[in-house]
């Protein structure tokens, strides 16, 4: 049985996975991303090298390769990056939501310290094949995914096959004139509708004068608040809380009709950390699509909650380096 690392890089984690060939996952830890704000030289990439080696000599890991794969063999690492990604290279070029990696040559760091095959990918391309590969876009050939988490990332499956493009779907703008986004644009969907802006919104609102118990949970200090405490919020029946997320739903729908129009998909798959809010934001991002979207592509449209909304990024990697691998070995053939 062969196994491989799946590892998504996110704006707040960083998920490791073993996920054998077939896409069982075997293994799934998560943890903070390190050093995810500060210059090129902030150490991220010796951090990022200690976590797998952490997760690999973890007593955990090693009883599942033995019990459970037979084997303490790596076939390889995958590796999904928020950010743009030089593909042939390697390279992270610009990551808006993880700075100190901007430039990492990262499959280079990764071969040279673990002596395996090395893949890396923008981490929503990389969630939109694992949702192909094993996950509910099984059996559609043409779809599109939006991660929501820290930021707002896009991957789109096309004939079947990862549409290997930026697909930055979050830095679409969607205001003229907007919020400004940490790429350094301003008005892009991402900073509508992400976890970051979620937070951006409650904090704006409440300096503004808007009630809201968020407030007191804070104790008066608005830098305290989180993404979760919002949608705990929400449920609580919060107004602000709840409009931020109708919020939320509104751009979304805005992006996907744009989607719609310019793709002619027959999906749409949502998806990333925020994915527990779905019943807050849904209505409003189905009637917004709809009522924007070309009518004659947009009628039969699917808009469907991700199967692998923890760990889809992670799987998704680890297949690409699956894919890889095939691909090699049938060159030689």
């Amino acid at each position: 049985m062969k196994i491989a690392v799946g590892i998504d890089i996110g704006g707040t984690n960083t998920k490791n996975v073993l996920v054998t060939e077939t896409g069982e996952v075997l293994l799934f830890v998560q943890n903070p991303t390190p050093c995810v704000t500060g210059g090129e030289n902030a150490g991220i990439d010796q951090l990022l090298v200690q976590h797998l080696r952490n997760f690999l000599s973890s007593e955990t890991a090693k009883t599942v390769l033995s019990e459970k794969a037979g084997t303490t063999d790596i076939a390889g690492i995958g590796i999904g990056v928020a950010g743009l990604i030089d593909r042939a290279n390697g390279k992270i070029i610009k990551s808006p939501n993880i700075t100190s990696a901007d430039g990492l040559p990262i499959k280079e760091l990764f071969e040279k310290e673990f002596s395996l095959p090395v893949t890396v990918e923008n981490d929503a391309n990389a969630y939109a094949y694992g949702e192909k590969w094993v996950g509910i876009g099984k059996d559609i050939n043409n779809f599109a995914i939006l991660t929501l988490g820290t930021g707002l990332g896009g991957g789109h499956i096309y004939k079947g096959e990862l549409y290997e493009a930026p697909f930055e779907i979050g830095h679409v703008i969607i205001e003229p004139n907007g919020r400004f986004c940490p790429c350094g644009s301003s008005g892009c969907l991402e900073s509508y509708a992400s976890g970051r802006a979620i937070v951006d919104r409650a904090i704006t609102s409440i300096q503004s004068g808007v009630k809201s118990t968020l407030i007191d949970c804070c104790e008066g200090n608005y830098y305290k608040i989180t993404p979760e405490l919002v949608f705990e919020k929400a449920l609580d029946g919060d107004s602000l809380s709840r409009e931020i997320f109708r919020e939320v739903g509104y751009y979304l729908g805005l992006g996907i009709a744009n989607l719609v129009n310019l793709l002619r998909i027959d999906a749409i798959i949502i998806g990333g950390g925020l994915i527990g809010a779905w019943e807050l934001f849904i209505e409003e991002l189905a009637k917004e699509a709809s009522r924007r979207g070309f009518k004659p592509y947009s009628t039969h449209v699917k808009i469907l909650r991700s199967a692998l909304a923890k760990d889809a990024g992670s799987i998704g990697a680890a297949g690409l380096l699956f894919r890889k691998l095939s691909a090699a070995s049938s060159s030689l053939a």
